[in-house]
């Protein structure tokens, strides 16, 4: 066995002139091992626990997936109870052939779980010699100490089918720790190419050029927010604004840096004092520079190369326009608000008319209830004594002759109020209006015809005396 361990340590070597790092693509892995077997019994053989020495040589394909071979030796387990046979001991040979599964690239603890074949060797003094063919099923661990050494523990179960004289199936679990050695792969994983290896790395996402400390992590001496190798201004002063590059900006272009503009927002082609703030001589809010106009009154509302603005086209400036919104022709005062025309004495429906009879204005049928005619016809009288809320007058409401005085003054009288209640609804002066019902003593018609009676249903308004 010394022969055979010997061998894999050479070939490991040999095929590894390189370093690796921790389980890259194209690494070789060596490493012995010991550890402890729990025994099957092997038919009537009942062997005790042993001791396990062996050494493993494997090829990592992926950062995930490698191959290995590994030769252990379990010698020297007593057998209990086997009368005659008290002097020998059983020997178990494995030679195995792995392949493993394993996590977390680049760190340095590294968990795998693995599969195999292999022959195993059982010899039991002269009554037993059988090589045959078993698997194995296990787990580890991995810790690096550097990127080329560490320690490594595995477990597994594995199952032989003894043939010969047993003919049974045996199986063991085995326990090992062993050290490790890696050769011959690529360098450290450095994902971001910073020269630091991942699992050194406290920064592992830093932009490409920048200059890095030792444990990966980006420098700013000047503390710009641009990191050093990526700075074309490596020295800006402390709080200045800068670009995507690390230089002062200058974001208004009026030639002071932002990192000493305390108006840093100036429109373009504005004067500006050492500060980098805009001068505004006639304080129209247009800035010297662009001010086209610098002789502006004060108040006026200028547009933006600061000349007065007249949105009315009244001749009076925006901002000193008490009525901005005048229609032209119209006459204006200094204020730039229409002088008003005198106002008629009365509302234009009455025309110099003591009464008006609302044409227009009906009712449903023995009802005080407006129709919907009739009210179109109010909104438009509202309209009027709107405008003369002091106007005295009376809503006189009439009847034709047919059907009961009574009755017929009653109503009258409802549909005055219903008039009276509705102009007051739309804003007319509710102090200024009354309602009276005169039944059908006023007839205007014939009440002996059908034309006469149209005439004498009507509601009126009538101007009082002030």
């Amino acid at each position: 066995m010394k022969k055979l361990l010997g061998m894999l340590v050479c070939c490991a070597i040999a095929a590894a002139p390189a370093p690796a790092a921790m389980g890259e693509k194209g690494d070789w892995e060596f490493g012995p091992y010991v550890g402890f077997a729990f025994l099957d019994d092997y038919g009537p053989l009942s062997p005790d626990n042993q001791m396990i020495l062996g050494a493993r040589v494997g090829y990592w394909f992926s950062p995930s997936w490698s191959l290995e071979a590994s030769y252990q030796q379990i010698d020297g387990a007593e057998v209990d109870g086997q009368a005659g046979l008290s002097s020998e001991d059983l020997d178990v040979d494995s030679l195995r052939l792995n392949v493993l599964y394993n996590l977390n690239p680049g760190n340095t603890l590294r968990w795998h779980v693995t599969a195999g074949l292999g022959s195993e060797s059982t010899q039991f003094g002269s009554a037993l010699d059988e090589s045959d063919m078993g698997c194995n099923l296990g787990g580890g661990l991995r810790w690096y100490a550097t990127d080329t050494f560490g320690v490594r523990g595995d477990a597994r179960w594995v199952s032989t089918d003894v043939g010969g004289a047993l003919d049974e199936r045996q199986s063991n679990i085995e326990a090992t720790v062993g050290v490790l050695w890696s050769f011959g792969g690529g360098p450290p994983a450095d994902s971001d190419g910073d020269g630091v290896p991942d699992r050194k790395d406290d920064c592992p996402n830093t932009p490409k050029g920048a200059t890095v400390d030792m444990k990966g992590c980006p420098t700013d001496l000047d503390g710009d927010g641009v990191l050093d190798g990526l700075d074309a201004c490596p020295s800006t002063s402390m709080g200045w604004p800068v670009d995507s590059r690390g230089c002062a900006t200058d974001k208004d272009g009026d030639g002071v840096k932002d990192g000493d503009d305390a108006c840093p927002n100036t429109p373009s082609g504005a004067i500006v004092d050492a500060k980098g703030c805009p001068g505004d001589v006639d304080g129209d809010g247009a800035f010297n520079g662009i001010d086209t106009c610098a002789n502006t009154p004060k108040g006026a509302t200028v547009d933006a190369k600061g000349c007065p603005m007249d949105t009315d086209g009244d001749g009076v400036p925006d901002g000193l326009d008490k009525c901005p919104n005048t229609k032209r022709p119209s006459r204006i005062d200094a204020d730039g608000c229409v002088v008003p025309e005198p106002r008629p004495a009365e509302p234009e429906i009455f025309k110099g008319k003591a009464s008006l009879v609302l044409e227009g204005v009906t009712f449903e049928t023995s009802s005080a209830k407006l129709t919907a005619g009739a009210r179109d016809v109010l909104m438009k009288v509202t309209a009027s004594l709107k405008e003369y809320p002091d106007l005295k007058v009376e809503v006189s409401g009439h009847t034709d002759s047919t059907g009961d005085e009574s009755y017929n003054w009653t109503l009258s009288q409802g549909r005055a109020d219903a008039v009276r209640a509705f102009l007051v609804e739309q804003g007319a002066n509710g102090a200024s209006l009354t309602a009276k019902g005169y039944g059908s003593g006023m007839p205007v018609g014939d009440n002996g015809t059908r034309e006469g009676r149209a005439m004498n249903r009507r509601v009126e308004l009538k101007k009082l005396d002030q």
